[in-house]
């Protein structure tokens, strides 16, 4: 993110700087130039944004995971899952909560448990297994964790002021991300309430 916005603020006025000249002939072929290369700067970088933000947030076995379009690409092309695109979100859009349990057929659960072992492709890049979250309100509920730990790895205070958004918080899940694991919140039916900026466990 930093080198998109250096590439796209930084670049293209020093660019200019050096090759405004006002007595130079090809003066307009050179902005142009560089503000085409700027919009094609800004495209690439929107998209390997787009590419590397969590599509979907994963409920699997007792956690959460944060998995990518690119995530989801890598295990359809080494396994023999059917081929689904990931979704593509707008710039403004939230990742979406999904389900993904092993299979209840005995052949295909040994074979994805088999996969995930030997080739680390994990249950929750398996989108062609996903399901509505709402079918994990009873797993999710079995699994979720007292509030009061989230004190064991966060400023009480922070947890506090959290948690006053969220009175019908009962319970909560860690969220595993590439770059910062973070907490779901659930109430206490097991549904899903939402992710916050709170520790799962130390760092």
């Amino acid at each position: 993110m930093l080198m998109l916005i250096a590439i796209t603020l930084i670049v293209p006025p020093l660019l200019t700087f050096i090759v405004y000249k006002t007595d130079k002939k090809e003066l307009r072929r050179d902005i142009a130039i560089i503000c085409a290369l700027q919009m094609m700067t800004l495209l690439y970088g929107l998209f390997v944004i787009e590419d590397g933000r969590p599509a979907y947030l994963v409920f699997a076995i007792d956690d959460f995971e944060a998995v990518t379009p690119s995530e989801v690409s890598w295990a359809q092309q080494n396994t023999k899952m059917d081929v689904i695109t990931a979704p593509t979100l707008g710039l403004f859009e939230r990742s979406k909560f999904v389900y993904s349990p092993f299979s209840s057929d005995k052949e295909a659960r040994g074979r994805q448990q088999t996969e995930e072992l030997t080739d680390g492709i994990s249950i929750t890049y398996r989108v062609d297994n996903y399901q509505p979250i709402a079918t994990a309100d009873l797993a999710i509920k079995t699994k979720a964790q007292p509030l009061t730990q989230l004190n064991n790895y966060n400023d009480s205070q922070r947890v506090n002021n959290i948690l006053h958004h969220y009175p019908t918080a009962t319970g909560w899940l860690p969220l595993k991300a590439s770059v910062l694991d973070m907490v779901v919140l659930t109430d206490t039916n097991g549904a899903v309430i939402d992710l916050v900026n709170l520790r799962p466990w130390s760092e």
